[in-house]
């Protein structure tokens, strides 16, 4: 059966807006504040340095995008370029950080809405809204991309507003001496705040649906950041200037509790709700994106077949949306005990990163023809600072986050052993049935780009 085609019906502006919606989740609320408090009023360039890394895999993702504008496109690159064992590596590991990461984000929605709804039952809210969103996703992608683009203007306006207003009233005498714990204590507060920052590469996992890839992808992701960028600036300058930066460490809700301080209550409280629509975009964003590393995977025979459905009227990858939003559940519904392994979430993204960077070291020896007619091309020094960038940072985060939480670490550990094991026991079943996963990959290139 030839692989169904995906339309292409997401233009930059819906791409904008999956983009920011997926990376701007609820922790600009909360870690602005925490951060502040272990570094000084200076928390704002913390946040700066970590847009660093941020633009590395951004300009990774633009390069691979153009070259590969298909559905999963990281797990493409990677599998083509490198091999069929490390493309779905890739793949599995980010669905790993999906099944946890989704629970954790839906928990943490349910959480802030109990806040404002009394005896709210948590788990079942965040089952609700995992359904919800999925039910959206099913109807396909203009639903999908539409809500989401609602949810983040919302809830950026909110941000932008509670950061203007909050330099308009902000005592500026907080803010001085800028680095009063030292410069070395912001450039440790940026290893965290980059967490706030990581995601950009996912965009291209939705490159067969967006018109116009070689020109929109870049576009996509050089506003995207921009945006991001200017949201991440002014809230932690803002915040700060509001709340002393030592009394910030006893502050729950930062951004919320600073809004208060000088805004009337139904406007604080709205900024403060703000940060479910934040959320909501982040798991939204999930099912956007990573489902179509679950289509790449069974065109390519590594997962079953059926996963390759292509709904009639929806147009999407019906079966990975259902596939995602049952892994969800079925986190949320293990408890909430589950957030002690968000490092997983951390660590899979890492996998991603070093995996492109590796990918884009050889991407123009591999496939000289694509790569030399991108309308998008690296030049050889700026591809290998993007490529060796990524691959040293993501393994610096990589070792933090295994000497901070060595249990999920191991957890994270077994996973990939399991999907070795699992790819390995695949490709003999297929074998027997005269397919051979390398045959099938090349057989799909021509398809692909």
């Amino acid at each position: 059966m030839e692989n169904e085609k995906m339309k292409r019906t997401v233009g930059v502006a819906g791409g904008v807006f999956t983009l920011v919606g997926y990376v701007i989740g609820a922790s600009i609320y909360i870690l602005p504040g925490q951060l502040a408090a272990a570094s000084g009023p200076g928390v704002f360039v913390a946040f700066l340095l970590a847009s660093i890394p941020a633009l590395l895999a951004s300009f990774a993702a633009a390069q691979i995008g153009v070259v590969f504008p298909v559905s999963g496109a990281s797990y493409v690159a990677v599998s083509r370029v490198l091999s069929p064992f490390w493309g779905f590596i890739l793949v599995w590991t980010t669905l790993v950080g999906a099944a946890v990461g989704m629970p954790l984000l839906a928990y943490g929605l349910a959480d802030y809405l109990a806040y404002f709804v009394p005896g709210l039952n948590v788990m079942w809210t965040a089952v609700a809204v995992v359904l919800l969103l999925g039910i959206i996703n099913l109807i396909g992608i203009r639903a999908s991309v539409g809500v989401q683009a609602v949810m983040v203007v919302v809830f950026v306006v909110a941000l932008l507003f509670f950061g203007v207003t909050g330099l308009l009233n902000g005592n500026y005498e907080q803010m001085t001496p800028l680095f009063p714990l030292g410069f070395g204590a912001i450039v440790m507060a940026a290893v965290p705040a980059y967490f706030s920052y990581s995601g950009f590469m996912v965009i291209v996992e939705m490159g067969e649906e967006i018109k116009h890839p070689s020109k929109a992808i870049p576009r996509i992701l050089i506003t995207s950041f921009l945006a991001v960028l200017i949201v991440y600036t002014i809230v932690t300058l803002a915040l700060p200037s509001i709340i002393p930066w030592a009394a910030l460490s006893g502050v729950q809700a930062p951004v919320g509790a600073a809004a208060s301080r000088f805004l009337p209550g139904w406007l604080a409280a709205a900024i403060s709700l703000s940060a479910v629509l934040a959320a909501a975009t982040s798991i939204n964003g999930v099912l956007l994106t990573q489902t179509r590393d679950v289509l790449a995977l069974a065109r390519d025979r590594i997962f079953p077949k059926a996963f390759a459905h292509i709904g009639r009227s929806s147009g999407i990858p019906d079966r990975a949306v259902i596939l995602m939003v049952l892994l969800s559940v079925a986190g949320i519904l293990l408890g909430a005990s589950i957030t002690e392994y968000a490092v997983m979430t951390v660590l899979a993204f890492m996998v991603v990163q070093i995996l492109a960077g590796v990918a884009l070291l050889r991407l123009p020896k591999k496939f000289p023809e694509e790569f030399q007619k991108a309308t998008f091309r690296l030049g050889s020094a700026g591809r290998l600072f993007v490529a060796f960038g990524l691959i040293v940072i993501s393994f610096l985060f990589m070792i933090l986050g295994i000497s901070q939480s060595p249990a999920p670490s191991l957890v994270f550990l077994g996973t990939v052993v399991l999907g070795y094991v699992y790819y390995e026991l695949r490709k003999k079943m297929l074998k027997k049935y005269g397919v051979i996963i390398e045959e099938e990959l090349h057989r799909q290139i021509s398809e692909s780009i």
